[in-house]
């Protein structure tokens, strides 16, 4: 999950650097110049996963309020005090996964986490957030409200038939992928593995692999790709700079020094899907960078 924590003051600062050091997180500032508040929140939101203000819940009401679209495609939104006192989520609490990640910075602050969808509250399951889990999309989306509400009155809810369909649309994982010349392709699938193994999925839900231009002829990246029948797609540096700067995705000058660009896994993996959520941000595992990006 790629998160930006985004400050308004220097007290707010500290708590940002200390939250993204315990989960990690891309730090933004701009003060509390509103209009700069404002347009940095219209160019970010969608292309985080989850947005993390530490400021006064209004203020952060009032910067994403342009930008909601559904449910099921809204980033998740938290919001913390400049103390550190309280986490709220604010937004997409189950399928954006905002209540998970607000008890987890809450237990990393030692914070106290506010959470107010009525199935968490009443200490019951929620199926788009059991969904959002395993990689499923809930379709429609007006079922979803039923389901819960059904839970929620301690009704008998069954997996097949009933007055109410909910589909369980299963998602496809693309995975962007760099490595160091000669790096043979076992290395590059138990990096591959292990990435699937973090998010809890087997590397059976990986349909596509994603890279640099540069690694064309790397010989363990093509033949895993054979191997596993996989299709794998390359980008040019300039494309994956297109997609460095759209989604401020942090960069290496080492990677830059060698391949012409300073991120690879995760600019290749959104040059295959627009739109996407990241299940797992760029990750190393030993002269391996993989990220994992749900397919649309």
């Amino acid at each position: 999950m790629r998160t930006a924590i985004i400050s308004l003051t220097a007290k707010g600062a500290r708590l940002a650097e200390k939250i993204s050091s315990k989960i990690g997180g891309q730090i933004f500032s701009k003060g509390k110049d509103f209009n700069k508040l404002a347009e940095l929140v219209a160019e970010i939101f969608g292309k985080f996963d989850g947005l993390i203000f530490i400021c006064a819940s209004g203020i952060a009401v009032r910067m994403i309020a342009p930008h909601l679209v559904d449910k099921l495609s809204d980033p998740a939104v938290l919001v913390v005090d400049e103390r550190g006192q309280n986490v709220i989520s604010l937004l997409s609490g189950h399928v954006g996964r905002a209540n998970e990640l607000t008890l987890e910075i809450a237990n990393a602050i030692e914070a106290n986490p506010v959470i107010t969808t009525a199935t968490d509250v009443e200490g019951k399951f929620s199926v788009d957030a059991v969904a959002s889990r395993l990689g499923l999309v809930p379709e429609p989306k007006e079922a979803i409200k039923a389901i819960n509400t059904a839970i929620l009155r301690g009704e008998e809810v069954f997996v097949t038939a009933g007055d109410v369909r909910l589909n369980l649309i299963p998602q496809n994982l693309i995975a962007g992928v760099g490595c160091r010349r000669g790096t043979s392709s076992l290395k590059i699938f138990e990096a591959i593995e292990r990435a699937c193994a973090m998010i809890r999925q087997p590397i059976e839900r990986v349909k596509l692999l994603a890279s640099v231009d540069a690694k064309k002829d790397e010989a363990g990246l093509v033949s895993l790709a054979e191997v596993m029948g996989l299709e794998i797609k390359f980008f040019s540096a300039a494309e994956l700079q297109k997609k460095i700067d759209e989604y401020k995705l942090e960069e290496s000058k080492f990677v830059t020094r060698s391949v012409g660009v300073g991120n690879v896994c995760e600019a290749a993996a959104l040059c295959c899907a627009e739109s996407s959520r990241f299940a797992l941000p760029k990750t190393s595992f030993k002269g391996v960078t993989v990220a994992l990006l749900w397919e649309n």
